[in-house]
């Protein structure tokens, strides 16, 4: 009978000893599989979100649905994944329609990062405290919905913080209420939501981009709907379309959402009333009748302006200027800007123009043996703030190159032009003779150069040339290039080619006094030298020149040298 007791006694033990043993394979399993996963997550923030993230769509009552990417979604998350590869790091800023998803998705990445990133410092930034908050309680929903196995042990939990135990990382929630909100920081991952609405964004950008490592792996996203010219969101994707800072511009569009659409009950008879501005829409983005009728219901809740802001078809018509645009907005978006062909620096030692990928000089045509060349020249003092602006154009009207720089100095700019003239086949040089622009001339008749332009009297029927050397711009004749400009682009009349051109002549309006300027905070330097081409063309059309002289083997020298 002991026998029997010891038998079943080790019996007991060695099932329970079976027992522990597979428990303990499959909390291995576990384990292994989690290890593999998380690994798997380090370099798809798509897999981490579809897999990990849960989030309350705009239908509530679904409850809890994985986060998969939508259209928007995916075209920001290619942009930045590709941005990253080449780079190490990534500054992206995102124009964007309203409800797409996309703030949904920052806050999503911030949260993978901050996750699997050791001692990943990170900053969640809006423009309101009801969005703040709203940011903020959906990086709580994906903890609390996070599979067991992933979900973090947090050392530090309040309104505004979270701070994860297992690998000493976290973020701070901040509102841009303050101009020294942000100040301070030192993230590596931000997340800034809405800029163009915040009150003190110059400020407070400033201090945040200060405290922003250059390190491979920190991230800053910038999204943001429209909110008129001027502010800094506007000067940043300005600058990053124009490639003038290290930011790449995303934009998305409203008719990438599915929800954004209504049915129409007799589709025939609602074709019969699409205006010919829809039949632009569809031609050009694809729109059937179903998204061209919610488009139509939403302009009559709040205005075409309003729509145009918070759900545009293309990123210039986000930007809702104050004042009446002088020229055609909706034929500048038909537009479509040549590529660059090569981009060129100067260099005053050499007097040559040098491949560069940041020069001043954009090419879109080469000169052609047999082509004549206007050179519209826009003068400026070169210490940082207007800039010269030079627009070369064919007899065509086609823009063939533009230079912009706003430091160089008024006879430095006269030795630019001299050589530019020259490649482009001795171009018929018409340079603004106002203030500064007196510098540039001298330095170009110093220099002899053999084909300047020379001011016809505005009020002459004839065109016979004047005496003063170059483009005097006045209240008399500024209106009237403008004028001329404005007919051009309304009539296709002129191919602008240049994706800098193009946006400033959105930018440029007519105030209340019928003055035109560019709008606070932008430029109107290459609309002047467009506008000055074109006139000098349409008045001295017979002056074209096709002598053509190398820059390569020519060089200006202090003598009694004479051009040839």
């Amino acid at each position: 009978m002991e026998t029997n007791k010891l038998s079943n006694t080790s019996s007991s033990m060695t099932n329970k000893s079976l027992s522990m043993t597979n428990r303990q394979k499959l909390a291995l399993a576990v384990e292994s599989r989690k290890r593999t996963d998380l690994t798997r997550y380090e370099g798809s923030f798509q897999d981490f979100a579809k897999e990990q993230i849960r989030i309350l769509p705009k239908d509530a009552s679904q409850g809890f649905i994985p986060l998969e990417f939508n259209k928007a979604q995916q075209i920001v998350d290619d942009a930045i994944e590709k941005q990253l590869k080449e780079t190490g790091k990534v500054r992206a800023i995102i124009l964007k329609a309203r409800q797409m998803g996309l703030s949904t998705y920052a806050c999503g990445r911030v949260y993978w990062k901050s996750y699997l990133t050791p001692y990943n410092k990170s900053v969640v930034m809006a423009h309101d405290s009801a969005t703040s908050d709203a940011l903020f309680a959906m990086s709580r929903n994906i903890i609390q919905n996070m599979k067991p196995e992933f979900k973090p042990v947090l050392k530090k939990s309040n309104s505004k913080e979270i701070g994860f135990e297992h690998n000493d990382s976290g973020y701070r929630l901040y509102t841009a209420g303050s101009p020294e909100a942000g100040r301070g920081t030192t993230p590596t991952i931000a997340h800034l939501s809405e800029v163009a609405f915040w009150t003190h964004d110059a400020k407070i950008l400033a201090g945040l981009f200060q405290g922003i490592s250059q390190a491979d792996g920190t991230e800053v996203i910038l999204e943001s709907t429209a909110n008129g010219v001027g502010n800094e969101f506007h000067r940043l994707w300005k600058g990053a379309v124009a490639g003038e800072n290290e930011y790449i511009p995303i934009f998305v569009p409203w008719f990438l959402m599915p929800e954004y659409r209504r049915f129409v009950l007799e589709p025939e008879v609602f074709a019969d009333t699409v205006t010919e501005e829809e039949e632009g829409l569809q031609k050009v983005h694809g729109l059937d009748l179903e998204q061209l009728y919610w488009r139509r219901l939403k302009i009559a809740e709040g205005g075409m302006d309003k729509f145009r802001q918070e759900y545009p078809s293309t990123a210039n018509e986000a930007f809702i200027v104050s004042g009446s645009n002088v020229f055609d907005t909706g034929k500048l978006d038909d537009m479509v800007s040549l590529p660059c062909m090569k981009r060129q620096h100067f260099s005053l030692e050499s007097c040559m123009f040098e491949d560069h990928r940041e020069g001043f000089l954009e090419i879109y045509k080469y000169p052609k043996y047999d082509s004549n060349f206007i050179i519209g020249a826009d003068c400026a003092l070169g210490v940082g703030q207007d800039y010269s602006a030079a627009v070369v154009m064919n007899a065509e009207r086609e823009v063939c190159a533009v230079y912009r720089n706003n430091k160089l100095d008024p006879t430095q700019y006269g030795d630019l032009l001299f050589y530019l003239g020259r490649y482009y086949n001795n171009s018929l040089l018409a340079v603004e003779s106002n203030s500064l622009g007196i510098a540039t001339l001298n330095r170009l008749k110093q220099m002899d150069y053999v084909n300047l332009y020379h001011q016809t009297k505005v009020a002459n029927v004839s065109n016979e040339e004047g005496t003063r050397l170059g483009w005097r711009t006045t209240q008399a004749t500024k209106p009237m290039i403008i004028g001329h400009l404005k007919n051009a682009i309304e009539n296709d009349d002129i191919s602008l080619a240049s994706p800098i051109i193009i946006q400033e002549c959105m930018n440029y309006v007519a105030d209340a006094s019928g003055k035109t300027n560019a709008i606070s905070g932008c430029h109107d330097d290459t609309v002047i030298a467009t506008a000055i081409a074109l006139e000098v063309l349409r008045t001295h059309g017979d002056r074209l020149t096709t002598t053509r002289v190398s820059f390569r083997n020519q060089a200006y020298t202090p003598d009694n040298t004479q051009w040839l």
